[in-house]
């Protein structure tokens, strides 16, 4: 083979190599963000009153990382002693996606059973809960309602066995309470927010205030701050 021949083999050896580790480094970063994006996630709907949007995209995305690193940890298993600590790194991180993944549904699914028939005759409600979450939730009030009519609810006259009355300001509905106060992190500069009627004001981008929620829920829903 010719110099030049030798000299074109090591170029392309060489770029392939380079967009190996780049490509290598575009898949962590994407990972890493999406772990931050997930933990964000996961803090907003901890302290917001109400149901969250669910991130599907994002769920389904670091599950599947998941399952990916735990077949390559579970491949590894007679890794040389000098790459065990590589492979704790790994089974680190794994643990950590994963309680996050499922304090995040634990959190959802808490309040589903909180305010099922709330969420469940909201006219969107498909667009917040997962479609398992709306199985979970339907399962979830048929068994409360026939528990609570063989306890007690059969026992009362015809009248007085509604589970979903609604007389004047008296609700058997429960509804999250946006009245709540909550802290949140302003993300971006805001202007003219509602406060009150005939109130407004202006937040700095890492502004930290304390607020009702109703107050920031659509700024939440937009990005636009975040829930401490």
């Amino acid at each position: 083979m010719s110099t030049i021949d030798d000299d074109t083999s090591t170029v392309a050896s060489s770029q392939n190599n380079l967009s190996f580790h780049l490509s290598q480094e575009d898949s962590l970063y994407a990972q890493a963000v999406a772990v931050k994006a997930l933990t964000e996630a996961w803090i907003n709907e901890r302290n917001a009153p109400e149901l969250l949007t669910y991130k599907r995209r994002l769920v389904e995305s670091l599950l599947d990382k998941i399952r990916e690193k735990m077949d390559t940890v579970l491949d590894t298993v007679n890794v040389d002693p000098k790459d065990k600590f590589i492979q704790l790194v790994y089974e680190t991180e794994v643990e950590r996606v994963r309680y996050t993944v499922k304090s995040y549904l634990r959190t959802r699914l808490s309040k589903i059973e909180r305010f099922t028939l709330q969420l469940l005759r909201s006219p969107n409600y498909e667009e917040i809960i997962s479609p398992q979450e709306i199985i979970y939730a339907r399962s979830y009030q048929e068994l409360l309602e026939s528990s609570n009519h063989e306890a007690f609810i059969k026992l009362m006259p015809p009248s007085q066995q509604r589970q979903d009355e609604v007389n004047g300001e008296i609700s058997m509905v429960v509804t999250p309470n946006l009245e709540a106060p909550v802290f949140c992190r302003v993300l971006q500069d805001t202007q003219r927010i509602d406060l009150s009627v005939n109130e407004t004001v202006d937040f700095d981008k890492g502004d930290i205030v304390l607020l009702r929620y109703r107050v920031i829920k659509d700024l939440l829903a937009d990005g636009l701050v975040e829930l401490i």
